[in-house]
């Protein structure tokens, strides 16, 4: 008979609340890239309070700003060679105009926690992605063998997602000899050591028999070792189990011995199996092969190696039958297009940098007064210049370290928030405006305002005639001298 084996992938859990809201997302929408948009404006709406703040706040300062241009250029004229006492007349003005450097701070902290914390959910959710691929295809992989068990709800157990639970402690402790198990034969024996014991499970429909030996831990008799654990297939039970597919396979291998020839065809079928799974459940999105790795062509699909994969995605082998580079080459043994092809071309990566100068363009703007203003020489406005084109080239870093799914999360958000920003500027615009109304007959920059008054045209003063004398003329003498 021919030797099979398993793979014990461990099921991933997704151990944190974050993860669990985008799986959520994800299964209700059906689609992974459905789930990023609606998780997207999910995490708009909770912070849209906090960026209207901001946003309104940054906006009011910038009409401020404007309104006091005129005396702060002339501030900046009269202490060109003064930073310091500058920055204190400029305090002083922006005081008795209300203006406040510091009232949009604490909204944008807030707003930079939350990207933080999608960062956090995306990276975590494509680490659990990724391992729930391989798990999937670890089952599929594993069915081949377990299609020739029946679960008898006692040694062996059919869990909800279809995989096999083997109560190996429970066979361990059974007496020596035969047991019957709802029409399934179990023989325990004692293996080649006195101190080992030998099961063997074989189902009268299958065409595999499942097979370990323990060795008896004299300190722990209910914590044995498993030093072997194999799975034979009867080769005469092949043909019925698959047909034409095994006497196929069996013809055209130039193998004599038969049990090599079994082992090869389920493995065959195996490697098939996690194939098809893989493509099935993998998640795509437009160009993006896989929309949990970053969109580069300097990534493919999968990972090619076992202890990449580990170190990328986080994963714990918790099975007492570790996952060796061989499983997982038999996983992805019959992927070679995966395992070559590009990931993606840097179309994600360069639109989030693009929407990302997009808005600093937009802020850029909003902000030419403060940027300015706020320095005697105008230093400010070179380092809103340096910051437009820095935060696009982080933003593109981040693209290009994270997956693609997050990328679209950038570029979304990009999109949300420069629609937000011109509702906002336009709703703070029209109150501004209302207020200066208001303020033309009040006081306005510490000062009574005056509306102007159009100013009348002097009257023409009345022609004196040539030869009369003032009256108040005392030279002429006739001064105080009363007309007769």
């Amino acid at each position: 008979m021919g030797i099979a084996e398993i793979i014990n992938f461990a099921k991933p859990i997704t151990d944190s609340w974050l993860v669990d809201i985008v799986l959520w997302l994800v299964t209700i929408c059906g689609s992974v890239w459905l789930g990023v948009i609606l998780f997207t404006l999910l995490l708009k709406l909770v912070t849209l309070p906090f960026d209207f703040v901001s946003r309104a706040k940054m906006r009011k300062n910038s009409l401020l700003m404007e309104e006091m241009r005129p005396e702060l250029e002339k501030l900046q004229k009269q202490y060109a060679n003064n930073k310091q006492l500058y920055n204190q007349k400029m305090m002083a003005l922006y005081k008795r105009n209300g203006y406040s450097m510091w009232g949009a701070c604490l909204p944008t902290i807030f707003t930079l926690v939350i990207f933080i914390i999608a960062i956090n959910a995306f990276t975590n959710y494509s680490n659990f992605q990724n391992r729930q691929y391989f798990y999937e295809m670890s089952l599929s992989y594993n069915s081949v063998v377990y299609d020739g068990f029946e679960a008898d709800d006692d040694y062996i157990v059919q869990n909800a997602d279809g995989s096999l639970t083997f109560d190996n402690k429970k066979l361990f402790n059974d007496e020596d000899g035969v047991i019957t198990s709802n029409d399934v034969t179990i023989n325990v024996t004692k293996g080649v050591n006195a101190q080992d014991k030998k099961v063997m499970r074989v189902d009268t429909n299958g065409y595999s028999q499942y097979e370990i030996i323990y060795t008896e831990n004299s300190e722990d008799v209910t914590n044995p070792q498993f030093n072997q654990i194999s799975y034979n297939i009867f080769t005469d039970r092949l043909e019925s189990a698959f047909g034409d597919a095994w006497l196929t396979f069996k013809n055209a291998s130039t193998e004599t011995d038969v049990n090599k020839i079994a082992s090869k065809f389920i493995l065959d079928l195996q490697q098939t199996k996690s194939a098809n799974t893989f493509r099935s459940v993998n998640e795509k999105f437009l160009w993006v092969k896989n929309i949990w790795v970053t969109d580069s062509p300097m990534k493919h699909p999968i990972e090619t190696d076992w202890s990449t994969f580990k170190q990328t995605y986080g994963y714990v082998d918790v099975s007492y039958d570790k996952v060796t580079s061989a499983d997982y080459a038999n996983l992805i043994a019959k992927l070679d297009v995966e395992k070559t092809q590009p990931n993606g071309y840097f179309i994600l990566v360069a639109l989030t940098a693009l929407s990302s100068l997009f808005v600093q363009l937009i802020t850029s703007k909003s902000q030419k007064a403060q940027m300015e203003l706020q320095t005697v020489d105008g230093q400010g406005a070179a380092t809103n210049k340096l910051m437009m084109w820095l935060m696009p080239i982080m933003m593109a870093v981040f693209a290009f370290m994270y997956t693609a799914a997050f990328s679209i999360y950038i570029v979304l958000s990009s999109i949300f928030s420069v629609g937000t920003t011109f509702l906002i500027n336009a709703i703070v615009n029209k109150k501004f405006k209302k207020r200066q109304v208001a303020a033309a007959k009040q006081v306005v920059r510490g000062r009574v305002y005056t509306p102007p008054v159009k100013e009348e045209q002097p009257k023409e003063k009345k022609k004196k005639k040539k030869d009369e004398i003032p009256a108040n003329d005392f030279l002429s003498g006739i001064a105080g001298k009363k007309k007769k």
